[in-house]
């Protein structure tokens, strides 16, 4: 179980540093995919704070111009655990668990499953012009939804 959970935590950590608030350019993945993240009693994070402040958080989620040729598996198990995504004035904050934003192509079979127990979600946006955008095991083709034109916080807007 320590090694699962030792697995789990260096995807998560290879994900997190492979996509950033802008996505990368293009990641092609040749074979198969497993994105796992296990929380035991953990609490994840994701605020955004100060004028035009854009938090973004992926936990076993494919963002940007993602390519897998095979199947894809993406997984985010949690019990007793809190996982927080919040948008306080003029600030977008995106949480992704177990899921596919922006342009991505799975060649096989995908399967997006999210499992929690004795856990809490919190999805929230407080003050003016504040986006919070939360997708969970679901596919958002839309990666720049949460910006308007000018910079952050006005949802989708003609893109």
């Amino acid at each position: 179980m320590k090694k699962l959970v030792l697995l789990a935590l260096s995807v998560v950590a290879t994900a997190a540093m492979a996509t950033g608030p802008t996505p990368a350019s293009e990641i092609k993945i040749r074979g198969n995919s497993a994105q796992i993240a296990v929380l035991s009693t953990t609490g994840v994070v994701n605020t955004a704070n100060g004028s035009d402040a854009v938090a973004q958080q992926n936990l076993a989620s494919n963002a940007g111009d993602v390519t897998i040729s095979g199947n894809s598996l993406q997984i985010v198990a949690a019990r007793g655990s809190y996982v927080g995504n919040t948008a306080n004035a003029d600030t977008v904050a995106q949480q992704n668990l177990s899921s596919n934003i922006g342009d991505v192509t799975v060649s096989g079979n995908s399967l997006q499953a999210t499992l929690m127990d004795n856990s809490y979600v919190l999805n929230s946006a407080t003050g003016r012009d504040a986006t919070a955008v939360q997708n969970i095991a679901s596919n958002n083709a839309c990666f720049a939804c949460t910006t308007t034109g000018s910079g952050h916080g006005g949802g989708h807007h003609g893109r």
